[in-house]
């Protein structure tokens, strides 16, 4: 080599993988121009990638067509306008609302419209990056809409939306004929709404809503006009209207006679009328007692069944003339109408026992009297008066409001009672057996018992402390049916005995479970306990009670009652007691006569003693047969407050409180 010749260095040859690197961009940028261009090619005639068909019309909807051929874009979107249909629309006016839909009102999606301008998208696919960005960017179309209303579809919806005009009309408010308001009537002109529910479409405003343009029309008929008949009308009812039936008389007042009356106008010509049925239903309420009376069925009862004598048609209030008086009354300022009973539809036949469930026997008792007495005259005379009374469920029934006062005009005679514990006489005596009798037959029914009042003496023809008494106005014989079914009294008479039969549904199996006496001083309180057995199993106790003094004349202390006086046999100024602690004899201050006149012990000018009672003389009353008369048939001169004490609220619910003879020792 020449050492003067240049120095040549020769590169060495490269890697491979430097070849690689060099010659890769240029391969993928190759690539990426053939697959744009093939893709680009073959989508010339489908929608853009990533594109999303929306609307703010249609809640929800975000429908993926990118890609998809025209007639797949048309299916879509007619679904989609099909379903725009059922949007609620909602015309608004002065006056009201009125909901339709988009098919009622002819809104619709521009199907056509709407394909094409999806389909004009290019997607900025036309260029190598406008089509790579569309794989990884969305883009979206909306819904095109049109109004499509006919003339004729326009014409019947602003006949929907029309009002017509509401004259004012008098009403009666709070009593009295006041005239209310007219309105204006409407006439809608829609030609300027549809074009506002086109843009709340676009704006996908849901419900779509316009406002309708209005022409008002006024009302016919003025106020002013109105006021003059209503005050007129008040003026003609102010005094109300007094109603007479059957001896009955009442007053309608200016309020109900008001709300009978119908105003009406005919061609601006104002009159009035009366509503039928509201005067029938209002006068037959009004009356009604009136037609309980003359409605109340006719009972009888054969072989232990209750029957009706005969179907009674029932009688209520008014007959049909009165629509003509009331009418008549008010055209002529009648102050007062006279109107009769008229028959109801209803009519009382057999089945009126049934509904009420009195169909059977469900309690009865009988005592016995000796025939031709004046006490048996009174008790026929009381059986008479109750037989067929009926006590409904929840009432209490009561003798002396029932029957009233026993006295000689309604039939009643003079006959044995008991006062303060002693033989005496009145008007209406010996009806105590007929209300022990009743009594009794009612505690076998399965009766509550409120208020009666026990017998002082103990009377052997009587079911031992299941007794009662009664006077007027006290003390009374009540009794109370607890039960669901209505009860009929049936008391029935002959020559020796008065039976008193009880007819219902039995509702509870009832059963005297025990009887037993407790000392009282020296009187002694005879208990008679009962048990209701009910259907489902329940159980109620109650009792009977009486307290008997230990005979006549004498109280619970052992000393004569404060209607007669202790017997001073030997004239020492004191009573004689007998073995037993009790005053030997009571004797009336009557009998104390001439020489043996009472003594005032302790000069307090009152009588203490009767010193030698007077011998008996011949054909004195009660002494020529035995004393049968009732404890309580009239009123003692004082009677005790506490003759009727009130229910116990700690009583066991069913059960009845009975009376305590003792609190009032004067019967």
């Amino acid at each position: 080599m020449d050492p003067h010749s240049p120095l040549r260095l020769r590169r060495p040859p490269r890697p491979l993988w430097v070849w690689a690197l060099m010659v890769a961009p240029v391969a993928l940028l190759a690539i990426w121009l053939i697959s744009w261009l093939v893709d680009s090619s073959s989508n010339d005639d489908k929608t853009p990638r990533g594109l999303k068909l929306e609307s703010a019309a249609i809640p929800d909807v975000s429908i993926d067509i990118g890609g998809l051929s025209e007639n797949d874009v048309a299916e879509v979107v007619a679904e989609l306008a099909e379903r725009f249909q059922q949007t609620p629309v909602e015309i608004t006016t002065p006056s009201r609302v009125v909901t339709f839909n988009a098919q009622e009102i002819g809104l619709a999606v521009d199907v056509e419209g709407t394909v094409a301008a999806i389909m004009a998208l290019d997607g900025d696919a036309s260029n190598p990056i406008g089509w790579t960005a569309s794989f990884f960017e969305n883009s979206q179309s909306e819904l095109l809409f049109e109004a499509s209303t006919d003339a004729s579809q326009l014409a019947k919806l602003e006949a929907e939306l029309h009002q017509p005009p509401v004259d004012p009309s008098i009403v009666l408010e709070n009593g009295i004929f006041q005239v209310t308001p007219g309105t204006p009537g409407e006439v809608a002109d829609l030609s300027g709404a549809l074009p506002q529910l086109l843009g709340a479409a676009n704006r996908g405003a849901s419900p779509l809503m316009a406002e309708a343009d209005v022409r008002l029309i006024p009302p016919e008929v003025a106020e002013s006009a109105m006021a003059v008949t209503a005050d007129w009308m008040n003026q003609r009812t102010a005094q109300g209207l007094l109603v007479t039936v059957e001896e009955v008389t009442k007053r309608v007042q200016p309020a109900q006679l008001r709300s009978w009356v119908i105003l009406y106008n005919v061609n601006n010509e104002w009159s009035y009328d009366i509503d039928r049925k509201k005067l029938e239903d209002d006068l037959a309420e009004l009356f009604v007692e009136v037609a309980t009376v003359a409605s109340e069925p006719v009972l009888t009862v054969t072989d232990d069944t209750p029957v009706l004598v005969s179907e009674v048609p029932a009688l209520i209030c008014c007959d049909e003339s009165a629509y003509r008086e009331v009418l008549k009354a008010l055209k002529t300022r009648l102050p007062a109408v006279e109107l009769g009973l008229r028959e109801s539809d209803k009519i009382n036949d057999q089945s009126w026992l049934a509904d009420r469930g009195i169909v059977e026997l469900t309690g009865r008792f009988t005592t016995y009297y000796t025939a031709g007495q004046d006490r048996v005259s009174n008790i026929h005379r009381i059986a008479e008066l109750i037989q067929g009374a009926v006590v409904y469920p929840g009432e209490t029934f009561s003798v002396n409001e029932f029957v009233g006062e026993r006295t000689e005009e309604k039939g009643f005679v003079d006959a044995g009672v008991i006062y303060d514990g002693v033989y005496s006489s009145d008007v209406g005596g010996g009806i105590s057996q007929f209300i022990t009798t009743l009594f009794t037959a009612a505690f076998n029914a399965g009766m509550e018992f409120p208020e009666y009042q026990a017998h002082s003496i103990d009377i052997s023809r009587y079911r031992e402390g299941v007794d009662a008494t009664i006077s007027w106005p006290k003390p009374d014989f009540k009794f109370r049916n607890p039960n669901p079914y209505a009860v009929l009294l049936w008391p029935t008479v002959n020559d020796d005995s008065i039976t008193v039969s009880v007819y219902s549904t039995a509702y509870a199996e009832v059963e005297w479970t025990n009887r037993y006496d407790t000392p009282r001083r020296f009187c002694t309180l005879r208990t008679t306990e009962r048990s209701r057995t009910y259907s489902d199993g329940t159980v109620l106790r109650d009792s009977a009670i009486a307290l008997y003094q230990p005979r006549e004349g004498i109280n619970c202390d052992g000393v004569c009652t404060s209607s007669v006086l202790p017997l001073d046999g030997d004239g020492d100024g004191e009573a004689e007691f007998d073995d037993e602690g009790l005053h030997q004899e009571c004797v009336s201050p009557e009998d104390c006569i001439g020489t043996h006149a009472p003594i005032d012990v302790d000069e307090d000018n009152r009588p203490d003693l009767c010193s030698i009672p007077p011998p008996a003389e011949e054909g004195e009353p009660g002494e020529t047969g035995p004393k049968e008369g009732e404890p309580g048939d009239a009123a003692p001169e004082e009677p005790t407050p506490e003759a009727t004490p009130p229910q116990d609220p700690e009583t066991t619910p069913g059960q009845t409180q009975a009376l305590d003879p003792e609190r009032d020792q004067s019967a």
